[in-house]
């Protein structure tokens, strides 16, 4: 069996230079260093209009996670970014595994980071734009 491969993309604040984009995704890859996956790396190519890198091999604000199986995994992982977003005060980061993609920002509830996991466990043509917005 292959490993599924994650995405993890931060919309970052108008005002982040691409300086401060490159130390956010270098946080942010750190972070998700201590998940039982089998490799967590910044994504590596082209820079796509409007992005902003230091390296113009990395892509600032992508984030790769390969072996991302299991549910706990998810779970801690959704969790993860919800604190570094909460931490580094920007937009959002959407997740995408297999097809599935979901929008995190805001605050996060526990309640909101299982629908995250279902909607990105789930088959992908019904979770892709899955989105938990922030009510408050």
């Amino acid at each position: 069996m292959q490993p599924s491969e994650l995405v993890a993309r931060v919309d970052f604040e108008d005002d982040v230079t691409a300086e401060e984009a490159d130390q956010h995704t270098r946080d942010l890859v750190l972070l998700l260093e201590d998940l039982d996956v089998d490799e967590v790396r910044a994504a590596e190519g082209e820079a796509v209009e409007g992005t902003r890198s230091v390296d113009p091999g990395t892509l600032a604000g992508a984030v790769l996670i390969t072996g991302v199986l299991l549910k706990p995994v998810l779970t801690c992982l959704v969790s993860l970014v919800a604190s570094w977003l909460e931490q580094s005060e920007q937009r959002s980061v959407t997740v995408e595994l297999e097809g599935a993609k979901v929008t995190v920002k805001g605050r996060v509830s526990p309640k909101d980071v299982e629908t995250y996991v279902r909607a990105l466990r789930e088959d992908p043509a019904r979770a892709i734009g899955a989105r938990v917005e922030d009510e408050t």
